[in-house]
């Protein structure tokens, strides 16, 4: 039923098309949107161009959605273990490119693990309509019509790879709708949010079971949930002298996380650990930031 023919037409695509579509892929990929929130979270209203009322709270709650679409993933996933189409872990029209680039095409264009629903339409459902809601830049229509545009481009270039169903990615986009008015509607402070997070993490760990991946959405989510509710209130607003000793910070330290996580393949409870380190590190690097910012 997940197979309505619309995935093989559009794989059919001219070659540059595609490997066009595999760049604008990234645009939800883990990788992207934990930069997005994470660079949102340590600079706020020093953000280039963007920044104009980016508090605290409100790129707090970007990470938070980022930490509710990781743990829906993760947990639907594991739960329908339904598969991807036919050769989604082959990328198509690599030999568009030079011979170096390939492996970094590879990876891009192809996905591996099961597909429904969606990761990247969730993900980036819930991080770039934060976004629209987080900033102040024009009205509020068009941060919606800018942040619908790239979301539906990220989701049409699932079906152009070949890595995703339309089901999958319709999937994708109604369960993050429906988890990002609740949070931005109903829950509306970034610990509640990172709560129920943490409730759909454990769900998914006794539904599924325990993997690497499951692991780590629960690290994430606990820890973002128990370092706001603790730390919150005494995390300051970013000023121009500390963003850029907290960007810096954050980006050796988290990288560190980061490429211990999955350069080592630790066992899921060290994947937790590191996970709860990691977010931890990334909401409470401006206490460092910005007293060193005052000393120096």
């Amino acid at each position: 039923m997940r197979a309505v023919g619309v995935t093989e037409v559009l794989s059919a695509l001219p070659g540059a098309v595609v490997v066009l579509f595999a760049l604008l892929t990234q645009l939800g990929d883990f990788w992207f949107t934990f930069l997005a929130c994470g660079l949102l979270y340590w600079l706020g209203p020093w953000t280039p161009k963007l920044g104009r009322d980016l508090t605290r709270d409100r790129t707090a709650m970007l990470v938070a959605l980022l930490a509710v679409g990781v743990a829906l993933v993760v947990s639907l996933k594991g739960v329908f273990a339904l598969p991807r189409p036919p050769g989604a872990g082959t990328a198509t029209h690599a030999e568009l490119l030079p011979a170096a680039l390939r492996g970094v095409y590879e990876s891009m264009a192809t996905g591996e693990g099961f597909g429904f629903p969606s990761g990247h339409a969730t993900l980036s459902l819930l991080v770039w309509g934060g976004i629209a809601w987080a900033l102040r830049v024009g009205t509020r229509r068009q941060r919606t019509a800018v942040a619908g545009t790239i979301v539906a481009l990220i989701g049409l270039s699932r079906l152009v790879l070949g890595v995703h169903y339309l089901a999958d990615i319709l999937a994708g986009f109604i369960i993050a709708g429906t988890a990002l008015a609740l949070a931005l509607g109903t829950l509306k402070t970034p610990e509640r949010v990172f709560g129920l997070a943490a409730v759909i993490a454990v769900i998914g760990l006794l539904v599924s079971g325990v993997s690497r991946n499951s692991a780590g959405a629960l690290g994430v989510a606990v820890a973002g949930a128990v370092v706001w509710s603790r730390l919150g209130d005494t995390i300051p607003e970013p000023t121009r002298h500390g963003v850029g000793i907290t960007a810096l910070l954050g980006v050796v330290s988290v990288g560190t996380f980061l490429g211990v996580t999955f350069g080592l393949d630790p066992s899921p409870v060290a994947v937790t650990l590191l996970a709860a380190l990691g977010t931890g590190a990334l909401l409470t690097l401006p206490l460092a930031g910005e007293r060193l910012a005052k000393k120096y």
